[in-house]
């Protein structure tokens, strides 16, 4: 029987989701199991409001298996833990069968949005999040990984955001830089492999009207470490992918 602090949302992977290959775009299963997080949010009373916004710091990816263009499955999301001015989220998408196929563990601040500072969560918000924690329940992915730091020299490619990468805060959408990441790489790889994991830290928000440097490099044979730079030098983001061959 589930927690009944866990949320169970049935999911179907439409067809715009899917590649052309008819797996779910990795962006569109991060987005798809993040919007489910926020809809936990929403109903348990901890939702965004018009002066206060989460915003993601750290996010772990493990996919088992990529879900394919209309499979009917199911997104199950949880609060871990609550600490200071974060707080740990997990979210699980499961085949009909029960099969956990791809889990994420994320991070997530609360801000307040007129000032961009972060809000302490000791006071009813957070009192509200901890009758709602679930700190026990088995998840594939058990933290969120550290992320490689072998430094990344070289400018891969430049872009500067576009209509479609912007957020509801006027900012670099978190998820998009993936779409970016991947589009750099050679198609004939990305059809042939499936991506197994993804690793972000995020350290600074992507502004709409500033350019962004994007370095990937590869470390070994299916494993890559990407990082966005800001016009200012200052790392915007850094990701970690991992693929196998199909």
């Amino acid at each position: 029987m589930i927690n009944k602090n866990i949320d169970r949302f049935p999911f179907y992977a439409d067809t715009f989701l899917a590649d052309s290959k008819g797996r779910m775009r990795p962006s569109n299963i991060c987005s798809s199991m993040l919007n489910f997080a926020y809809r936990h949010a929403d109903t348990r009373g901890f939702g965004a409001t018009s002066s206060l916004g989460w915003v993601i710091a750290r996010m772990g990816v493990h996919i088992q298996r990529v879900p394919q263009e209309k499979e009917r499955l199911y997104i199950d999301t949880w609060i871990r833990n609550l600490y200071h001015g974060f707080t740990d989220r997990c979210v699980r998408m499961t085949d009909e069968d029960g099969n956990e196929i791809v889990s994420m563990i994320t991070t997530f601040a609360m801000i307040d949005l007129e000032t961009r500072s972060s809000v302490d969560l000791s006071g009813d918000i957070g009192v509200t999040m901890n009758g709602c924690l679930v700190p026990d329940e088995p998840l594939a992915l058990r933290r969120i990984p550290s992320i490689n730091r072998t430094p990344v020299e070289e400018v891969t490619f430049r872009h500067r955001p576009h209509y479609s990468d912007i957020d509801i805060n006027g900012h670099m959408n978190s998820i998009r830089y993936i779409d970016h990441i991947l589009d750099a790489m050679p198609i004939e790889y990305i059809n042939s492999h499936d991506i197994t994991d993804i690793t972000v830290a995020y350290m600074q928000e992507g502004s709409a009207t500033e350019e962004l440097s994007y370095g990937i490099k590869e470390l070994e044979p299916d494993h890559y470490i990407a990082q966005v730079t800001k016009e200012n030098g200052v790392a915007a983001s850094r990701f970690e992918l991992k693929f196998k061959e199909l």
